[in-house]
């Protein structure tokens, strides 16, 4: 049975109308996210696997627990769960920056899904960023609605971004060393 989710992605693979704009867009970030200092952080290099995959785990993460908390918590927790909301979107910044760098290397089908699965995650960080602006400005109930909006938007983001890893392959390492014996 194929979801929805699945038929949508399946439209964005086809999609060669996003072609322009990506190539547009790959012109122009590419001298900046290539220079061998910038690329070497960004590819996360320095660990020996790419950068991005654990980058995405902080804002997804606090902003999860922040779902929680708005959910199960009552007003004692409306501040930790504002901190939740502001630590995601202040790390959503370097997360979006290295999936950039990644999505760089992708063509066809894998850079269409790339390129719509980071502009859902933009939107994603915009719908956080009014919730947070509502929380500090003691909106809370506002706040939290945003917030849950937030997850869902980001839920759509994830399953996309799930999509390029383990459907399409993007950025992962094809071939995988030999192991020896076991004794």
């Amino acid at each position: 049975m194929i979801t929805a989710l699945q038929q949508l992605t399946e439209r964005i693979e086809h999609a060669r109308s996003l072609d322009s704009i990506i190539g547009f867009a790959k012109k122009n970030i590419g001298p900046i996210t290539q220079k061998p200092v910038v690329k070497e952080v960004l590819s996360g290099e320095f660990m020996g696997h790419p950068l991005h995959p654990l980058m995405t785990d902080i804002p997804i993460g606090a902003w999860s627990m922040s779902a929680l908390l708005d959910v199960l918590g009552g007003e004692e927790l409306e501040d930790a769960s504002t901190i939740l909301v502001g630590a995601g979107v202040l790390c959503a910044i370097p997360t979006a920056v290295t999936g950039l760098h990644d999505w760089q290397d992708t063509t066809g089908e894998s850079s269409r899904v790339g390129f719509v699965h980071a502009a859902v995650m933009d939107m994603t960080v915009l719908v956080y960023a009014g919730s947070l602006v509502a929380r500090l400005t003691g909106h809370h109930t506002v706040g939290k609605l945003l917030g849950l909006k937030g997850l869902g938007v980001m839920s759509i983001g994830g399953f996309l971004g799930g999509h390029l890893t383990y459907a399409l392959g993007a950025n992962v390492e094809q071939e995988t060393p030999a192991l020896g014996p076991v004794s």
